[in-house]
C-alpha cells in the first residue's frame, strides 16, 4: 500500500456489492483481502439468500438485494443508510437475476454516481462482437432463430458501453478484456485498470498427485469437454495399461441441462464408464481433496469469455493445469511453466505428455505456487485500496 487509507481519521467505508456463493466464488477471496485491511471498513452487499451470513472474515454481510428487477431499488436504499466513501459493484450478466436486471444494472451505477457516491466496477467478461454469431447463441443452450445474433451484439454493445462509461473507474482481470471493451466497446482506456485475479492461499503439505485427471466447473458446451473426453479416449487407447482416471465435477446451470445430458453420452458411446467418474455438484471438503491429489486439472474450452474461475482454483492448490489455447488463457499462463496450453484437437498428446514428464508437472507446480503467493488476496486486495484513494483524491 502507498500510505495510510484514513479520511479525517476514520476508516475508508467501502460497500462492496457482489454474489458470494457458492463457497469458493472469488469475490469471497477479495473480500478476504480487503477485510484484512485495518484501515478499511468493508459491507458487503449480497443477495439475500440466508446462507450468505455464513460467511466470515469477508466483512459485514448484509442480504440486500433479490434477484430481480427490486435489487435496483433495494442497493439505492442500503446505500443512503450506511452513506460509503466507495461503492464497488461486481459485473457479470446473469449476477443481478436475468436480462431485464441487466438492462438496469448501469442506471444503479449512474444513480450510485448523482448520489454522490464514487463508484468502481468490475467487468469481469466480454467477448469480441464478431464472436457473437449462431454457434455463440447455440453454445449458451437458445435456438438462433428466435434470438438473433445481431440482437446480442447490440445488447452486449448497450451494456458494456454503459457500463463502463457511467462507472467512475473500472477494473477487469486481463489486458484482454480490456482491449475488447476499448476496441468493441466505446470503454474510456483511461477508466480501466488491469488487476489479476487474486489466488487464496492454502496448506498443501499434504499434497500428492494421484493417478486421475481432475475437471471442475459447470457442465456446460462453452467448456469443450468433448475435446477432453476425446482426448482421454486416445489416450487410454493407445495405454490400456494405464491407470490413470478422469474425474468431473460441477454443477448444471438452469436451461442447459442438455449439455449434461451430452457430456454424459460422450462417456457411454467412448467406452469411458469404468474410467471417468462424474460427481456432479460437491461440497468443499471433496473439492478440496480431489483437487489436492489430483496428478493435474483439466480446464478445456471452446470460447473464454473472461479470466477462468477454475485456473485461479486449481491455481490456490498448485496444481499443474492444462487448458485451451485460447483468449484469456493465453496471457492467464506462460506455457510449460505455470500450465500447458493445449489445442483442442491435441488433448490425446498433452495428457501423455504429462503422464510421461511427472518432472514436468511437479516443476509447473512449485511455479504455480510462487505466482499464487504473489496473488495473494492480501496483495490484490492492496491493489484495490491503492485505487480507492487514487480516484477519493481525484478531483473531479
Amino acid at each position: 500500500m502507498t500510505g495510510e487509507v484514513v479520511i479525517n481519521n476514520k476508516k475508508l467505508k467501502v460497500v462492496f456489492v457482489s454474489g458470494m456463493l457458492p463457497n469458493g466464488h472469488y469475490s469471497q477471496y477479495i473480500t478476504a483481502g480487503l477485510a484484512s485491511n485495518p484501515d478499511i471498513e468493508l459491507t458487503v452487499y449480497t443477495d439475500k439468500r440466508q446462507e450468505n451470513l455464513a460467511i466470515t472474515g469477508c466483512g459485514t454481510i448484509k442480504p440486500v438485494w433479490s434477484k430481480s428487477w427490486r435489487f435496483f431499488l433495494e442497493i439505492i436504499r442500503e446505500l443512503r443508510v450506511d452513506k460509503p466513501d466507495i461503492v464497488h459493484f461486481q459485473h457479470e450478466l446473469n449476477m443481478y437475476g436475468g436480462q431485464i436486471t441487466a438492462v438496469m444494472f448501469p442506471f444503479l451505477i449512474l444513480t450510485a454516481r448523482l448520489m454522490g457516491y464514487k463508484v468502481i466496477t468490475t467487468v469481469h467478461a466480454t467477448v469480441y462482437k464478431k464472436q457473437v454469431d449462431t454457434k455463440f447463441v447455440e453454445t449458451f443452450g437458445y435456438d438462433p432463430a428466435k434470438i438473433n445474433p445481431f440482437f446480442v451484439k447490440a445488447f452486449f454493445s448497450y451494456v458494456y458501453f454503459t457500463v463502463t462509461n457511467f462507472s467512475d473507474f473500472n477494473i477487469v482481470h486481463t489486458n484482454l478484456t480490456k482491449t475488447i471493451l476499448t476496441q468493441d466497446y466505446g470503454a474510456p482506456t483511461d477508466k480501466i485498470q488491469v488487476i489479476p485475479t487474486a489466488i487464496p492461499q492454502r496448506d498443501m503439505s499434504d499434497a500428492t498427485n494421484d493417478h486421475y485427471f481432475f475437471y471442475f466447473g459447470y457442465m456446460v458446451r462453452r467448456k469443450g469437454l468433448g475435446f477432453a473426453l476425446e482426448g482421454f479416449k486416445k489416450f487410454i487407447e493407445k495405454h490400456p495399461e494405464s491407470d490413470f482416471k478422469f474425474i468431473l465435477a460441477g454443477g448444471v446451470i438452469k436451461g442447459q441441462e442438455q449439455a449434461f445430458d451430452e457430456i454424459k453420452e460422450l462417456v457411454k458411446s467412448y467406452g469411458l464408464g469404468h474410467r471417468v467418474e462424474i460427481k456432479g455438484f460437491i461440497g468443499q471438503d471433496v473439492q478440496d481433496d480431489l483437487y489436492t491429489h489430483a496428478y493435474a486439472v483439466v480446464i478445456p474450452a471452446i470460447l473464454s469469455m473472461g479470466s477462468s474461475g477454475p485456473l485461479f482454483h486449481s491455481n490456490s492448490y498448485h496444481k499443474c493445469v492444462l487448458t485451451s489455447n485460447i483468449g484469456h488463457f493465453l496471457e492467464d499462463i506462460d506455457d510449460h511453466k505455470t500450465g500447458i496450453l493445449v489445442e483442442n484437437s491435441k488433448w490425446g498428446e498433452a495428457f501423455e505428455y504429462i503422464v510421461n514428464n511427472p518432472t514436468v508437472v511437479k516443476v509447473i507446480g512449485r511455479n504455480i505456487k510462487e505466482k499464487a503467493l504473489n496473488r495473494s488476496p492480501e496483495k490484490t486486495a492492496s491493489a484495490y485500496v491503492d485505487l480507492y484513494q487514487h480516484l477519493l483524491h481525484k478531483k473531479t
